[in-house]
């Protein structure tokens, strides 16, 4: 089996497992989509913030297999870095085991956590 990495297409349609409301950005070449004999099996979700990028969502079909989700994180990476990006951030929730397993992988590749809870604070625009 072939395993491609690609941007999102505009107006693309992509299996309901990886549909996350982000696909109608304007932004397609922040979205990185895995793609197996041609049928998308992984999205990467992320957006460029000042000198970082942020890792927003990750999703992966039944389909998928274990080393796409690394060979999305790395496209992405490398990608980021020749546009001139230094770093990356994302907010995981350790309870959740595919989150956890993502911690894993960034901790593995030299990158860092926190340990302590931290409060999510938001509003209106």
């Amino acid at each position: 089996m072939s395993l491609k990495i690609r941007n999102l297409v505009v107006g693309e349609e992509l299996p309901p497992r990886l549909k996350t409301g982000f696909e109608a950005t304007q932004m397609p070449e922040w979205i990185w989509i895995a793609e197996r004999d041609g049928k998308p099996v992984g999205s990467l979700i992320t957006a460029p913030a000042h000198i970082i990028i942020i890792l927003l969502r990750l999703c992966m079909t039944e389909d998928a297999q274990p080393t796409d989700v690394r060979a999305l994180l790395l496209r992405a990476i490398r990608e980021s870095k020749i546009r001139g990006y230094k770093g990356y951030l994302s907010y995981l929730d350790p309870e959740l085991p595919h989150e956890k397993a993502l911690m894993s992988i960034i901790e593995m590749s030299h990158g860092f956590s926190f340990k302590k809870p931290q409060v999510a604070c938001f509003g209106r625009l």
